[in-house]
């Protein structure tokens, strides 16, 4: 953002009413829609600022509906039907913040890829269903003097999309994902409405946000800084990493607090919990997850070999229940 938006905005906001700040938003389905709520509540609320999203999708129609949507809602929007990475060239909207929200990995690291840092800010929100079955919410807010991180970004998103199938909220949160996590949606929907309600006032002031750079819940509710790290030749050696991280941390770490590792691998990622002690300040490994295509093939054997005994089990449960001659039941009154 520019000094000259930036007084513009001052100027607005000095006596003649909240100032109009135009936000563009990659993807039109899901996340977009479910974060309408947030940005009606954000207008209501802020005497300073009015968001207007610009939706961008490639997908006909998609981001008409959802300006209709939001309209429908107080909120002001409008549409371009193109990718995001189109859109972040065209020069009248060279400045404006971008916010994320696309259901491919491969897609956040190209547009992450093109996005000038020194220019706009970006916000990114993104929901993982892990091999392990757990359901991963990153968030992340990047801007000038972030492009170590961007570029770590680009990678780690990159090679996310190595190994993730082709599916869709559907598989996440939908009618093929678990229950759990769909019981647990909003809770998630919630952590990302909750950043981008603390971020966007500091972006449009140039200030410093509060939040790490890359950010991940394994429950909606408690969070955890991601660190990224570089693991191109190999491996690292988990406790060695830890260590290492705790000693050279790229963000601060507090004493008995848990934080993210994810190394970004040849062939995949693998994700460390650590957490620092309180009581001598070692690092301890909590839990770790490898996300790679074997993963993903093991995990998916494993819920064909689940869903084949579920269905088994339930021709036996209905076999037992069926009523016939030779079945039968008893009644009283």
């Amino acid at each position: 953002m520019n000094t000259s938006t930036a007084m513009k905005y001052d100027e607005r906001t000095a006596g003649v009413g909240p100032a109009t700040i135009e936000v563009i938003t990659g993807g039109a389905n899901r996340g977009a829609r479910l974060m309408q709520p947030s940005i009606e509540q954000f207008n209501r609320a802020s005497n300073r600022f009015t968001l207007a999203p610009i939706y961008t999708d490639p997908v006909p129609e998609r981001a008409n509906q959802l300006v209709r949507d939001a309209q429908s809602r107080g909120v002001p929007a409008r549409a371009l039907e193109a990718r995001l990475e189109e859109v972040l060239p065209l020069t009248n909207l060279q400045q404006l913040p971008v916010i994320i929200h696309v259901d491919n990995a491969g897609a956040i690291a190209s547009a992450l890829d093109k996005i000038n840092l020194s220019q706009r800010t970006v916000l990114i929100y993104f929901l993982v269903r892990m091999p392990s079955e757990e359901l991963l919410g990153i968030r992340a807010v990047l801007q000038n003097g972030d492009q170590q991180y961007q570029e770590l970004g680009v990678r780690f998103f990159r090679s996310l999309a190595d190994v993730t199938a082709r599916s869709g909220a559907s598989a996440v949160v939908g009618a093929d994902g678990r229950p759990e996590h769909v019981m647990l949606e909003s809770r998630y929907r919630a952590w990302f409405a909750e950043h981008m309600h603390s971020n966007v006032p500091k972006i449009i002031a140039q200030t410093r946000p509060e939040n790490d750079p890359f950010e991940v819940t394994t429950n909606g509710q408690n969070t955890m800084t991601l660190m990224l790290k570089d693991a191109a030749h190999g491996w690292s050696d988990p406790s060695a990493l830890a260590r290492e991280i705790v000693d050279q941390p790229a963000s601060p770490i507090a004493r008995g607090r848990d934080f993210a590792v994810g190394e970004i691998g040849p062939d995949g990622i693998r994700l460390h919990i650590v957490r620092v002690r309180a009581t001598d300040g070692k690092p301890a490994i909590r839990a770790a997850a490898v996300v790679d295509l074997d993963a993903y093939r093991t995990a998916d054997l494993e819920r064909r070999e689940r869903a084949r005994r579920e269905l088994q089990e339930a021709l036996e449960r209905a076999e037992r229940q069926t009523i016939s001659r030779r079945r039968p039941v008893f009644t009283t009154d």
